[in-house]
């Protein structure tokens, strides 16, 4: 550790764009491969493009360090800046090729990025740690990040069979009066503290002629659904077509009646969406497994996402 520490300046630098990009794409294999879903792929092979480009990389805004020894990048941390004042910058990509872990190398790239974003006076800096990687989580704890939610990303089954569970409710497409009510339990699924951080845009899921005209005309347009059991509303849901793997479906279940509400806004999603394309939901963790697993949906992975207020 001490001859890391000595060497630092000849081993930490800024990230540069898009010289680095090939390797760091590399090194993002070798250390994420067995953990990757095929939007993480999609990632790299978008990087590699970016990084063949002449005149530099079209692609997210970015920054970031690697650790470099021996004329090669063993070490990478990235920063996804935000575009607006209602974001916060994010740490992602951090990775240490196997043969120099246990050397403090993530630390001190997670040390260096956090006093870059302070020079730039950032109120807080997030990231994302999947639950099964508890080495990560040590570290980022004793940095002081500190848990803000856990989330899981479900998938669709190809296995699927129809759920045993009888339903007596219906489902139909949503009404321009029944948005309040709609956005009341969306924001308590996804609220503003995470819902920054991930793909929504909750402003187009409102009615109106202008957004009508998005959903026709768009590269990803929305469908809102609506579940009843007689005149009392279960939920709604809203599929969402993307360029990524899977499309996504956003769920906003009556807080009362959330078992009913999956178990009838699930099948009729999957069965008018999901025949072509995967579908992806992003839920609280550990909330109504069972009822995801009999609607056909499996767990792909969690993440824990960590704030550090800065």
């Amino acid at each position: 550790m001490t001859g890391i520490m000595l060497n630092e300046k000849t081993h930490l630098r800024p990230l540069r764009l898009p010289q680095d990009t090939q390797a760091v794409a590399d090194l993002i294999e070798i250390c994420f491969a067995d953990t990757m879903d095929p939007d993480g792929w999609e990632y790299l092979r978008r990087m590699r493009t970016w990084g063949a480009l002449p005149g530099g990389s079209p692609g997210p805004s970015m920054s970031g360090f690697v650790w470099e020894e021996d004329g090669h990048i063993v070490g990478n941390l990235e920063i996804i800046l935000p575009k607006t004042t209602s974001r916060y910058p994010l740490i992602v990509n951090v990775a240490v090729h196997p043969n120099y872990r246990r050397r403090g190398i993530a630390c001190r790239l997670t040390e260096k990025a956090i006093q870059y974003l302070k020079s730039w006076n950032y109120p807080a800096v997030w990231l994302q740690v999947r639950e099964d990687n508890p080495a990560a989580l040590h570290l980022y704890g004793r940095l002081g990040f500190q848990e803000r939610a856990r989330r899981t990303t479900w998938l669709t089954n190809p296995t699927y069979t129809s759920p045993t569970t009888p339903t007596f409710s219906h489902t139909r497409t949503r009404r321009a009066q029944e948005w309040p009510l709609h956005l009341t339990w969306l924001s308590r699924i996804y609220p503003e503290q995470i819902a920054w951080n991930l793909p929504l845009n909750i402003k187009r899921f409102q009615p109106g002629v202008l957004n009508t005209l998005r959903n026709i005309l768009g590269e990803s347009p929305l469908w809102h659904m609506t579940a009843l059991e007689h005149d009392d509303y279960l939920g709604f849901c809203t599929w969402e077509a993307t360029s990524y793997f899977a499309d996504w479906l956003w769920l906003a279940p009556n807080p009362t009646q959330t078992p009913q509400a999956l178990y009838a806004l699930l099948p009729i999603m999957r069965q008018k969406f999901g025949r072509k394309r995967p579908l992806s939901i992003n839920f609280p963790a550990g909330e109504f497994e069972e009822i995801f697993g009999e609607c056909g949906f499996y767990p792909q992975q969690t993440l824990i996402w960590m704030e550090l207020p800065l």
